[in-house]
């Protein structure tokens, strides 16, 4: 699951290449989100070059980086977007916190 193909795996992964073509060698993937009608999986590998608080910071990344890209498919405001990321994110921690 968490190798560098040049060939989707599974029919929904993202491609490497065509994201990030200049994807270097030396770099570890951290973590792969899914989620279909159903539920959600979520795979993260542990590796010894990050911490915590680097997976943290990732993941605030991504809400961003998500944000702008929701935004644009949709036509809405990149505020409102991350708006509503960051209600799902504070749902979601209150459902864990329970």
């Amino acid at each position: 699951m968490f190798g560098r193909s040049q060939a989707a795996q599974h029919p929904g992964e993202i491609l490497l290449h065509q994201s990030f073509p200049n994807l270097t060698d030396d770099a570890v993937e951290l973590a792969r989100f899914w989620v279909n009608d159903e539920r959600s999986f979520v795979a993260v590998a542990f590796q010894t070059k990050w911490s915590p608080e680097l997976l943290g910071s990732l993941l605030v990344e991504s809400i961003h980086t998500a944000a702008v890209a929701y935004a644009a498919q949709m036509g809405i405001p990149e505020h409102e977007a991350l708006e509503r990321m960051w209600s799902g994110v504070d749902e979601e921690r209150e459902r864990l916190a329970q």
